[in-house]
């Protein structure tokens, strides 16, 4: 079971991180309270009972890290809880949505495939990129436009999306079963 905490760790560590540092905008208590979530899901590990959903189990505990986290600090729940609330509409969605992800940008045409996995999954920035592979800051950023826009269109074509006022995604529907995001 500790190579499986190991790899649920490495695919979710930094996932988890920017979702909790987008929620308490401080880096130290973000690692912190990442810890106590990995603490948590190691010691609750065995009561998980569907393991194909790891990834919203640990974003629940997450959120309740981050909400156990403001109780503690006395913050105004009802200030927390409706600026908490409205963000993790849309990070759940998108949470969902990202499983499918990784099969759709396998799809992509190498060079495109490589700057996506290299700005997305491993944390460089398109100069970052240009310079460790020696291209065209131009050419890396005309590849991630169009990996992006192939994306977009392949999401459009497999789902319906309802977006709040600030055109955020809120909710979707999978348009019909042959849709590779439906097929899990």
């Amino acid at each position: 079971m500790k190579e499986t905490i190991s790899e649920i760790y490495e695919t979710f560590r930094k996932p988890l991180l920017y979702f909790i540092l987008k929620n308490v905008s401080n880096k130290n208590i973000a690692e912190d309270l990442l810890h106590e979530v990995f603490i948590k899901a190691y010691t609750n590990f065995d009561t998980l009972k569907e393991k194909e959903k790891i990834q919203s189990w640990l974003y629940m505990i997450a959120r309740n890290t981050i909400t156990d986290y403001f109780r503690k600090k006395q913050i105004s729940s009802t200030e927390h809880t409706d600026l908490f609330f409205e963000e993790n509409i849309d990070e759940s969605v998108i949470n969902e949505l990202s499983c499918c992800l990784k099969t759709l940008i396998d799809k992509l045409p190498q060079n495109q495939k490589n700057v996506l996995e290299a700005v997305y999954f491993n944390e460089k920035s398109l100069i970052e990129y240009s310079e460790q592979k020696n291209i065209k800051l131009s050419t890396v950023k005309s590849h991630s436009k169009r990996a992006k826009e192939k994306l977009k269109k392949v999401f459009n074509e497999c789902c319906s999306f309802q977006v709040n006022k600030n055109e955020e995604i809120v909710d979707y529907k999978y348009k019909d079963n042959s849709c590779i995001c439906n097929q899990k």
